[in-house]
């Protein structure tokens, strides 16, 4: 009885979680963004910062970057061509239609982020 309480308390706080997103209204751009894409390009968050903007130079953004200049990336890191310590780990993980995937969506990005309203330039 009381484990079916606590589940009831944790499944309403995970679904409270996703309700700000759950309301927001998309833009054009983010409706023709596959889920899948959306999904895989997110395991590249923690390094490429969201959506593939980083912040300073110590790694390459993702945001804008050529599909096939994408694609070339994944697939010389997946056979070692070009050395890594994380990515080519990551590439051998990723199917060809992954990383596809993940390249259409990061290319969908202008290569400099939006300004937010409200701040300066």
């Amino acid at each position: 009885m009381l484990n079916r309480a606590y589940r009831g308390i944790l499944l309403a706080l995970l679904g409270t979680a996703f309700l700000p997103n759950a309301y927001a209204a998309p833009d054009a751009a983010q409706d023709a963004r596959p889920t899948a894409a959306i999904m895989l390009a997110q395991t590249c968050a923690g390094c490429h910062g969201t959506e593939g903007y980083t912040r300073g130079d110590a790694l390459v953004p993702l945001a804008g970057l050529p599909k096939v200049q994408f694609i070339n990336a994944m697939q010389n890191f997946a056979d070692g061509t070009r050395q890594s310590t994380v990515m080519g780990s990551i590439a051998r993980n990723l199917s060809a239609k992954e990383i596809e995937l993940m390249a259409d969506y990061f290319a969908s990005f202008p290569e400099n982020p939006p300004i937010a309203k409200g701040s300066k330039p």
